[in-house]
């Protein structure tokens, strides 16, 4: 596991409150487990690191412990941690939940979206939330739209949630104005239930500014910032 490890890097990418294309701060980071030099993970390559119960722990601990460093030297930074629905059938994944509600306060859970679902999962699903949310946890829903993340789902779901993050990257090479309504109708829902709404795959400053003038103004994107090692972020202090 150590060589393992030494092949993997802590990665951040920041979440921007976005006022003008001249005016911005950063809100949070969202932490991502990338190869070194910047290559995401293939979903088989997560399942590999997580699916035996000793190399979880030691990845997990590895992770706690960068963590613990980011905590330490910025503490008021606000984190996400991804974790996709499937890997809390594991029981040590709620361990490692209070392991990492004790190394960094600042801390929310960010859901990935899955594509295949079974019919009894809407009731395990709340009931997931639901033990996050009393773990602590602020909760978000990622890509909001696309496989089990689906506008059903943040309907039902909404009492647990504190933010839905919504992606114009499947709108790619499609018309510009229908990606803009999709994105105000999400703001909308967002707002209705006193959710905050990320837009993420932002990439141009005229859709940066289209979308604030709809009220969409938490963004995310390579416009604003690329994910950046977790060690050049702890460097900008």
């Amino acid at each position: 596991m150590a060589q393992l490890t030494d092949q993997l890097e802590v990665y951040c990418q920041p979440i921007y409150a976005v006022r003008s294309l001249q005016e911005y701060t950063v809100k949070d980071y969202e932490i991502l487990l990338r190869h070194r030099g910047g290559r995401p993970l293939e979903t088989h390559e997560i399942i590999a690191l997580t699916g035996n119960r000793r190399t979880r722990h030691e990845l997990r601990e590895w992770l706690l412990a960068n963590l613990a460093i980011l905590a330490q030297t910025r503490p008021e930074i606000m984190v996400n941690v991804n974790l996709d629905p499937w890997q809390f059938k594991y029981q040590d994944v709620w361990r490692y939940l209070t392991a990492l509600r004790r190394t960094i306060s600042n801390v929310s859970i960010e859901i990935t979206e899955r594509n295949n679902f079974q019919a009894e999962d809407t009731a395990q699903f709340a009931s997931l939330l639901a033990r996050i949310q009393d773990h602590g946890f602020r909760i978000s829903l990622d890509d909001v739209g696309s496989g089990y993340n689906s506008l059903q789902t943040v309907i039902n779901n909404s009492p647990y949630l504190d933010r839905i993050k919504f992606s114009l990257l499947i709108f790619q090479n499609r018309d510009h104005l229908n990606m803009l309504h999709f994105a105000h109708a999400w703001y909308e829902l967002a707002s209705s239930r006193e959710l905050e709404l990320v837009v993420e795959g932002m990439e141009d400053r005229l859709t940066a500014q289209q979308l604030v003038k709809r009220g969409c103004t938490l963004q995310q994107g390579f416009l604003w910032q690329r994910p950046m090692p977790l060690k050049k972020l702890l460097e900008r202090k």
